[in-house]
C-alpha cells in the first residue's frame, strides 16, 4: 500500500471503512442505547414533524442540551432519503469513515510513510469501539472525526503554511463545536500540545503569524457561537438549567478509575499490544513520543469527569498511529494472545447466548473466531494481523447481536405505531418503535392531569414498561382518570448499555432458571399498552 499516492490510500480507506461498517445498520435488534432510540433517532424526526431547522425540538420541548449540528444533518439525510435506521445511521458511517482517514492522514504527516499511514487506519478499523460507535447516530463519533480532521490541516497548514488549510482546520472545528461543544477542542488540543512538549513544534515558530491565527480564532468564534446565543435569548429559563445539569451531570473533579476498563474495551483486541508497546517505547522519540504524549493528554482527563467509554474514541487516534510505528519492533505474542481472547470471550459470549436459546446467528462467529485465534496466536502476515478483528467484529455486530433479538417490536406494534400517535411512559419501551413507525411518538417522563386529559382526547394508547406499572398507575389514578389494559408484549429491552438487555431486576436465580430450562422468559421485560379515559 506504500505505492499508493495519498490521495488514492485515503479513497481506498474512505471506502473500505464504509464497506466494514455500513453491514448491519439496518438491524433494528443490532446494537443501540438510549442515547440513539431515545434521543439522536427521534429529533431529527421531530424537527420534520414541527418543522424546526434552527432549533431541534424533541417531546414539545427545545432540544438544547447538546449543539444542532448532528439533528441538522439527521433531518436533512431524513429529508432526501426517507426516515430508517439506514438513513440516521449513515450519517454515523460516513464521520467513522473519516475519522479513518484523517488518522491515516496524520501518520503519513507524521512519519512521511504512506505505510505508517495504512497501518494506522487498518488498527482503527480493527478496534471494537469503531465498530460499535461506527454503526450509531450518536454525538461522540462525529465529534472526534471533525477534531481530528481539523488536526490533520492543522498539520499541513504547518508544513506548506498556506491560509486555505488553516481555514479549513478552523471551519472543522466550529463544526464540531456546534456538534458536542467544547470537547471538540480535546483530540485536536492533545495533539498540538503534544507537538509543543515533544518539541515538534516551537512557539516561536508560530509568533510570525499570530495576526492570521488570532484571525482565524475569531472567524471560528464568529461561527460557532451566534447559535448559542440565539438558544439562549429565545429560551433564557432552559438555557441556564441545561448549564447546570450537564455541569452537575460531568461531576468535574471526581475520580473516575473505571474509564480504564473502558479503554481496554474500546480498544480491543489492540489494548494490551498498545500498553505492552507504550511501556517497550517510552523512552523513544520522535513520533513514538509524539503519539503517546499525545493519547496520554486526550485520556487523562476523563479520569477526573463523570465518562462512558465511548467518550475515548478521540484517543484511538493517537493509539492506533502510536501502534502503526510500534508493531514491526514488538516481538512478543502474549498481549496479541490476550487482546484475542478478551475479544473471542466477548463474541463467543453472544454466539453462545444465541446458540443455547436456539435464536441463530451463532454461526456467524464460526470462521472470523477461527482466522483471529490463527491470525493472532503466532506470528503470521501483517495483512492477516490487520484483517481478522476487523471480519470479527462485523460478524459479532451484524451476525450474532442482532439475531438475539434485543428491542425486539412486535409487527402489530409497529402498524399500531403507524396507524396512529402512541405515548410512552418513563422507560422508554417501545425502544425502537418511533423509527420503525417513522412517528417521533411522544415520552413522558411523568404524567399530570393536562397530559393525561390530552392523551385521552386522543385516545392516545400508552406504553409502559413493567418496572414502571406502579408509578404510572399512581399517576394516572390521582389525576382522577382511569387505565385500561390493551396489550402487552414481551421482549429483550436495552437498559443503560447495549448488553444490559435483561429485565431490570433479573437476579442470579433468573439466570441460572433461564439457562436450565433454557428459555428467555425469566429475562424478559413485559411491556403494556394501555387506554385512558374518565371513569
Amino acid at each position: 500500500m506504500s505505492a499508493l499516492s495519498p490521495s488514492r490510500q485515503t479513497l481506498l480507506l474512505f471506502l473500505l471503512a464504509l464497506a466494514v461498517l455500513l453491514p448491519g445498520i439496518w438491524e433494528a435488534t443490532g446494537l443501540t442505547g438510549k442515547d440513539e432510540f431515545f434521543l439522536g433517532l427521534r429529533t431529527p424526526m421531530e424537527m420534520i414533524e414541527g418543522n424546526h431547522w434552527l432549533v431541534p425540538f424533541l417531546d414539545g420541548a427545545p432540544r438544547i442540551r447538546k449543539p444542532p449540528l448532528l439533528y441538522w444533518l439527521g433531518r436533512a439525510s431524513f429529508e432526501a432519503f426517507g426516515i430508517s435506521l439506514v438513513t440516521a445511521r449513515l450519517v454515523g458511517v460516513l464521520f467513522a469513515a473519516l475519522l479513518i482517514v484523517s488518522t491515516a492522514g496524520i501518520a503519513r504527516r507524521l512519519t512521511g510513510k504512506a505505510e505508517t499511514g495504512w497501518l494506522a487506519g487498518c488498527i482503527l478499523l480493527g478496534c471494537l469501539g469503531m465498530a460499535t460507535e461506527g454503526r450509531r447516530f450518536m454525538l461522540d463519533m462525529p465529534v472526534a472525526a471533525l477534531s481530528a480532521a481539523a488536526f490533520w490541516a492543522a498539520l499541513v497548514w504547518l508544513e506548506r503554511r498556506r491560509s486555505g488549510w488553516l481555514t479549513l482546520a478552523t471551519l472543522l472545528l466550529v463544526a464540531g463545536f456546534l456538534t458536542k461543544g467544547p470537547i471538540v477542542a480535546l483530540v485536536f488540543g492533545a495533539g498540538c500540545l503534544a507537538l509543543l512538549f515533544s518539541g515538534r513544534l516551537r512557539v516561536a515558530e508560530l509568533r510570525p503569524h499570530g495576526l492570521l491565527l488570532l484571525g482565524h480564532g475569531l472567524l471560528g468564534a464568529l461561527l460557532a457561537l451566534p447559535w448559542f446565543f440565539i438558544v439562549r435569548a429565545l429560551y433564557p429559563e432552559a438555557a441556564n438549567q441545561v448549564l447546570t445539569d450537564e455541569l452537575e451531570s460531568r461531576q468535574f473533579f471526581n475520580l473516575s478509575p473505571g474509564i480504564v476498563l473502558g479503554l481496554l474495551n474500546i480498544a480491543l483486541p489492540w489494548a494490551f499490544v498498545f500498553i505492552v508497546s507504550a511501556w517497550k517505547l517510552r523512552q523513544e522519540h520522535g513520533t513514538s513520543r509524539i503519539t503517546l504524549l499525545w493519547f496520554l493528554a486526550s485520556f487523562l482527563p476523563f479520569l477526573f469527569i463523570k465518562s462512558f467509554d465511548r467518550y475515548l474514541i478521540g484517543s484511538l487516534v493517537p493509539l492506533a498511529i502510536f501502534l502503526a510505528v510500534a508493531l514491526p519492533q514488538l516481538r512478543t505474542r502474549w498481549p496479541f494472545r490476550l487482546g484475542a481472547l478478551l475479544a473471542l470471550l466477548l463474541g463467543g459470549g453472544l454466539a453462545g447466548f444465541a446458540f443455547w436459546f436456539q435464536l441463530g446467528g451463532w454461526y456467524w462467529l464460526i470462521l472470523p473466531a477461527a482466522y483471529l485465534a490463527w491470525a493472532w496466536w503466532q506470528r503470521r502476515a501483517l495483512g492477516h494481523t490487520l484483517a481478522a478483528p476487523v471480519l470479527f467484529w462485523i460478524a459479532v455486530l451484524w451476525g450474532v447481536f442482532p439475531a438475539i433479538g434485543v428491542n425486539a417490536v412486535p409487527s402489530a406494534v409497529v402498524e399500531l405505531g403507524r396507524a396512529q400517535p402512541v405515548a410512552m411512559f418513563d422507560g422508554p419501551q417501545p425502544a425502537m418503535l418511533p423509527i420503525l413507525s417513522r412517528q417521533t411518538h411522544r415520552h413522558y417522563a411523568r404524567l399530570d392531569q393536562f397530559d393525561l386529559a390530552e392523551i385521552s382526547a386522543g385516545k392516545t394508547p400508552v406504553f409502559v414498561e413493567d418496572k414502571d406499572l406502579p408509578a404510572f398507575h399512581a399517576a394516572v389514578n390521582n389525576a382522577g382518570y382511569r387505565a385500561t389494559p390493551r396489550g402487552s408484549y414481551q421482549t429483550l429491552a436495552s437498559h443503560g448499555s447495549g448488553l444490559r438487555f435483561a429485565r431490570v431486576g433479573a437476579q442470579s436465580a433468573d439466570w441460572q432458571a433461564a439457562l436450565t430450562s433454557r428459555s428467555l422468559a425469566p429475562l424478559l421485560t413485559t411491556v403494556h399498552w394501555f387506554e385512558i379515559d374518565k371513569p
